[in-house]
């Protein structure tokens, strides 16, 4: 079970806030990497990292070099030597970093987790869940929840959402409904369990499914003829169709072949306000990864997206480039905004900066200065 869990992890933890699109075309095969690697010179990095950029059409000869890297320096300098390769914060160098958290696991068991560092999406945290989830299960977990809420509320989500991921894997795709009953049950066990993102991980899981070859599994909740499917369907609790509609928008990227048109109808069709609102932040974070970083395509795509939602469309990838590493573009893009989009896509920022960096000091202080409204900035750095 646990090589199998492994296995599956490796293509789908990374769809976290829609990294997938970037390794995955619609069905599920591998694309072409759409960021040109960095330069050896501008790298400046460890000669296992230069390996590393050299191969980037090889996820398999980067793990190598990476653990050869982790063995030499430890487990600290070699995610910092990642951090500061030049390599784009994408689904590929999100996954690659798992190998750190994986590595801790195998070496130094639940203590171990507090050793990662907030690279790439909290992807350390990913790997270490990985092999928790397929070594121990539910008793396993309690103990790397409280690892997680030591790295701060940011890392225990995203430790929730992929323990989610690993909960549907484990029963069985047609068992969707026990996997969100089990992220219920984990909340009797661990102290202020962030559930909703546990709920939210099972779904995404049920929307890519891949494992055993990279095909979806048939056994998954999708319909082909009903784009609202699961999130109609009876058997799901009131309770847990928010996770369901965050979701559903990867799933009909898929379907509709990539119209962003056709994804944002069905939204529009929604008649609670709270999931429609879910299902256009979930195509927002579908979209992300496919401006490869580009201001100019951020703004294009939301776009494409009904009024008021092209505003929050460009908020929530400026939040999402943020949670991925970059500190440089979401200032850029809540600049460029106008009128009250840009107060909300400030907030948004202010929000997850506060979130990743809870208390006064340099490191807050150093990116609310970037902002250019003053009123934001001085919001953010706060007290």
């Amino acid at each position: 079970m646990r090589a199998k869990l492994i296995l599956l992890f490796g293509a789908i933890i990374l769809l976290l806030a829609g990294l997938v699109s970037v390794r995955f075309g619609l069905g599920g095969k591998p694309m072409e990497r759409p960021f040109p690697p960095p330069t050896l010179e501008s790298a400046g990095s460890p000669p296992e990292i230069l390996a590393i950029i050299q191969n980037t059409n090889s996820l398999e000869v980067q793990v190598a070099r990476y653990k050869a890297l982790i063995e030499r320096v430890g487990v600290e300098e070699a995610q910092e030597a990642l951090q500061n390769s030049g390599l784009p914060f994408d689904g590929q160098t999100h996954l690659l970093n798992h190998t750190v958290g994986e590595w801790l696991y195998v070496h130094e068991g639940t203590s171990g987790l507090g050793k990662c560092k907030d690279y790439f999406l909290s992807s350390c945290y990913h790997g270490f869940v990985i092999d928790a989830v397929g070594d121990g299960g539910m008793d396993a977990l309690v103990g790397v929840m409280e690892q997680c809420w030591k790295s701060g509320e940011h890392v225990a989500i995203q430790c929730s959402h992929a323990i989610g991921h690993g909960f549907l894997a484990w029963v069985g795709y047609v068992n969707l409904t026990t996997s969100l009953s089990m992220c219920d049950e984990l909340t009797t066990k661990s102290k202020n369990f962030p559930v909703y993102n546990c709920y939210d991980g099972a779904f995404m899981e049920n929307v890519w499914a891949v494992h055993g070859g990279g095909k979806p599994a048939p056994d998954r909740w999708v319909k082909d003829d009903d784009p609202y499917y699961p999130c109609n369907d009876s058997r799901i609790a009131s309770k847990y169709i928010k996770g369901c509609w965050s979701n559903q928008p990867s799933l009909l990227y898929q379907r509709f072949h990539g119209d962003l048109s056709n994804v944002a109808s069905i939204c529009q069709t929604i008649q609670d306000k709270e999931h429609q609102e879910t299902c256009f932040d979930g195509l927002s974070r579908q979209i992300h990864p496919l401006t490869k970083g580009s201001m100019d395509e951020t703004f294009r795509m939301c776009g494409l997206l009904p009024k008021p939602w092209d505003e929050a469309c460009i908020a929530s990838n400026a939040k999402a480039s943020f949670s991925v590493g970059d500190r440089e573009l979401p200032f850029k893009i809540c600049g460029r905004m106008i009128s009250g989009g840009q107060d909300r896509c400030w907030q948004d920022l202010v929000g997850i900066i506060r979130a990743y960096y809870p208390h006064a000091g340099a490191q807050r202080n150093a990116l609310c200065g970037k902002m250019k409204d003053v009123s934001w900035k001085s919001r953010c750095i706060g007290s």
